[in-house]
């Protein structure tokens, strides 16, 4: 089996700081969830981030995992989300390789205030 990529892609700058992460396979992966779920992980620097893996019941889309972080990513922070050698087909293949995929968060952007009306004194 093998990966044949994401959305966000490797090296994807300006990412949500609350992205549904797209991972696509050559096999049927959807069928192996459960196992699946505990092939994939997502760190900010060395420290673990919580997240949620789900699959689509839709036939066509049974090649992709969805990974959610399970609480608001940091603005302007760089994560790694790693796809484990174990991660497992429904014929039994293997991704046989560790896959890293690195992105960025993008910034907050912060409003102005805007100005209060200036109201005419009698």
């Amino acid at each position: 089996m093998n990966f044949v990529g994401s959305s966000p892609r490797n090296g994807a700058t300006g990412v949500s700081q609350n992205p549904r992460i797209r991972t696509t396979f050559s096999l049927n992966v959807a069928a192996e969830l459960a196992h699946n779920r505990t092939q994939i992980r997502l760190f900010r620097g060395t420290s673990s981030v919580g997240i949620r893996v789900t699959a689509s019941s839709v036939f066509s889309d049974r090649r992709n995992l969805f990974i959610t972080p399970t609480s608001n990513l940091m603005s302007d922070t760089d994560y790694r989300l790693v796809l484990l050698p174990g991660l497992r087909a429904n014929n039994g293949n293997t991704l046989g390789e560790t896959v890293t995929i690195r992105f960025r968060t993008g910034r907050v952007r912060r409003r102005r205030p805007r100005p209060r009306p200036q109201i005419p004194q009698e």
